[in-house]
């Protein structure tokens, strides 16, 4: 899964898509680590110029690492899968209040279907994702999920009285 992160483009409400989250519910939970690229990833060493986010998802038995950059000048994202080199681009207008929608763009070099996911800003540590197909002329949106940031193991920075 795509996450929007850049630093020129803030998300509201203080949410700082960087860290650890668990996404979904019930059977289907994944989990994400995003932040900045700064070693080599997967099996090659796939370094980029510029600033990347790195995320890496996993759930039941898939494992994948991404890339995500931001072209600011054409208003895209543009995300690598970095254990099999392709890569898909996301057209967005920015934050609309709470919200943010990425509408993939379709180009002849990419595979996918024509999609776009709306991302909605709950608080500082929760963000609500919506996949939607294009069927048609009419987008379908899929079940949402939400995403909720993982709180640090604080109990290994604990000092003991007297020490």
């Amino acid at each position: 899964m795509i996450i929007p992160v850049d630093r020129r483009l803030h998300p509201p409400q203080g949410l700082d898509f960087n860290g650890r989250w668990t996404c979904g519910a019930g059977a289907s939970i994944a989990h994400l680590e995003v932040g900045n690229q700064h070693r080599s990833t997967g099996g090659t060493a796939l370094r980029l110029p510029g600033l990347w986010t790195e995320i890496r998802e996993s759930q039941d038995d898939f494992n994948g690492t991404y890339l995500v950059g931001y072209d600011r000048d054409k208003s895209r994202f543009l995300m690598i899968d970095a254990d099999d080199p392709t890569s898909i681009t996301y057209f967005t207008e920015g934050w609309s209040g709470k919200k943010l929608m990425l509408t993939s763009t379709n180009d002849k070099d990419q595979l996918a279907l024509p999609h776009r996911i709306q991302y909605v800003v709950n608080d500082s540590r929760r963000f609500t994702v919506t996949w939607e197909m294009l069927e048609g002329t009419a987008w379908k949106a899929e079940p949402s999920f939400m995403c909720i940031k993982i709180e640090r193991d604080h109990r290994r920075s604990i000092t003991m009285p007297g020490r």
